[in-house]
């Protein structure tokens, strides 16, 4: 019996089959490939809802009839991207009345406004102009295109109430100690806050320039930051508005009138600089607290008004004038003066005079000046004088401008023979 032998069955494709073969392969590589892409999926990223961050330094001042608002808009939106579309500012106020539940924030202004600083005022109705000090609260939002935000800044506070009136009759001329302010005196417990700021010779006040931002260092390559050695020196800090700022600086200055009872009606800027020109106004302010706030409320600004500080007062008399013999020999024979030294501040020094005196004790004569450029310090030497002949003294104190004080008191002495 033959053993049969069966043999593999061989597959053969016609050749309208062979595409369709090629068509499964391609189909399932592509499988494959999204397999293995969807092994570590990317979470997805929700859609910006375009909400500006929330205003984080919103300040409140009350004047005269109206509360200041500032604040700085948001230049990003609460996902860290730019803002899009236009931002409106919402502005609401909390008025607490003495004795009453805290009402809610009533909107009480909106406005357009753009990334940076932003500044409104909210005039109050005459019902919170009157009366006693209140707290006043205020908050803002920034809105987006559709009217949604992120939501409202930290409160700011102010005071309601009746404002102190306004300084009047403000009026400034120069002086030998300084400028001279004036103005019509109130029955006010207010002090009064004078604000001044140089004229530059074209008869423009020069506005106080804003602080420099410290420059930012560049980093290296490499992410590392630059040696401290090799970084810009900080910029200096801005000079504060107060008496101890320079004179002379293009800067503001902020003055108060000398803590009295009552109204003083004016006070001395010590602090003005001969040959300079400077513009002033005037403010009331008063001082509360507030549940637990401290708070200001201000006057309305006087009109300004403008002083030149000529220099043409004449420094202090000397007083104290001695004169005494001098020298040890014959040939230095001299009569020796001193005085009290004067204080003033624009001193250049002194002059000296003499004039003779007769038998009978009478000055005769012309007065000569010893020197022809001012003595620095309180003493001089009279080596011209003659002997046996009797003198006067006096001296004058002079200034960089060539203003020349009183003659002191005089001083008489006689330069004896040897």
């Amino acid at each position: 019996m033959r053993r049969m032998i069966k043999e593999p069955m061989k597959l053969s494709l016609t050749p309208c089959q062979l595409p369709f073969r090629r068509a499964i392969s391609i189909v399932s590589a592509l499988l494959v490939v999204l397999t293995v892409g969807c092994a570590s999926p990317r979470p997805p990223r929700p859609p910006s809802l375009n909400l500006t961050e929330t205003v984080k330094d919103l300040t409140a001042e009350r004047v005269d009839n109206g509360v200041r608002l500032h604040w700085t808009t948001p230049t990003n939106s609460t996902d860290k991207s730019a803002v899009k579309g236009a931002m409106t500012a919402d502005i609401c106020r909390i008025a607490v009345a003495p004795g009453t539940p805290v009402p809610p924030c009533t909107s009480v202004q909106r406005l357009q406004v753009v990334p940076g600083s932003s500044q409104v005022t909210d005039t109050l109705p005459a019902s919170l102009t009157i009366g006693p000090p209140a707290p006043l609260a205020y908050r803002v939002q920034i809105l987006n295109a559709h009217g949604h935000s992120a939501g409202s800044s930290p409160e700011a506070f102010a005071s309601a109430g009746a404002a102190p009136p306004p300084v009047e009759q403000l009026r400034a001329a120069p002086s030998r100690e300084g400028a001279m302010l004036e103005w019509k005196q109130q029955n006010t417990t207010a002090s009064v806050e004078l604000d001044r700021l140089p004229v530059g010779p074209n008869g423009e006040v020069i506005e106080p320039a804003p602080p420099k931002a410290a420059p930012k260092s560049s980093p290296r390559p490499g992410g590392k930051k630059a040696d401290a050695a090799k970084k810009p020196p900080p910029a200096p800090a801005s000079p504060p508005r107060s008496l101890l700022a320079a004179p002379t600086a293009p800067t503001e200055v902020k003055l108060s009138a000398p803590a009295q009872p009552g109204d003083p009606g004016g006070t001395i800027d010590a602090t003005a600089t001969r040959g300079q020109t400077y513009r002033y106004t005037a403010q009331r302010v008063r001082s509360v607290t507030l549940a637990g706030h401290n708070l200001e409320l201000r006057s309305s600004i006087s009109p300004p008004v403008t002083v030149i500080m000529r220099d043409i007062f004449p420094p202090q008399t000397p007083s104290g004038l001695e004169a005494v013999p001098g020298g040890a020999t014959a040939s230095d024979r001299s009569i020796d003066l001193s005085w009290t030294p004067n204080s003033d501040a624009y001193l250049a020094g002194y002059f000296v005079y003499r004039q003779e005196i007769d038998s009978n004790g009478v000055v005769t004569g012309t007065v000569t000046r010893l020197n022809t450029t001012p003595v620095v310090g309180p003493a001089y030497r009279d080596q011209t004088a003659v002997a046996g002949r009797r003198y006067a003294y006096h001296v004058t104190a002079v200034d960089a401008a060539g203003n020349e004080s009183a003659p002191s008191a005089e001083a008489r002495e006689t330069l004896r023979e040897q």
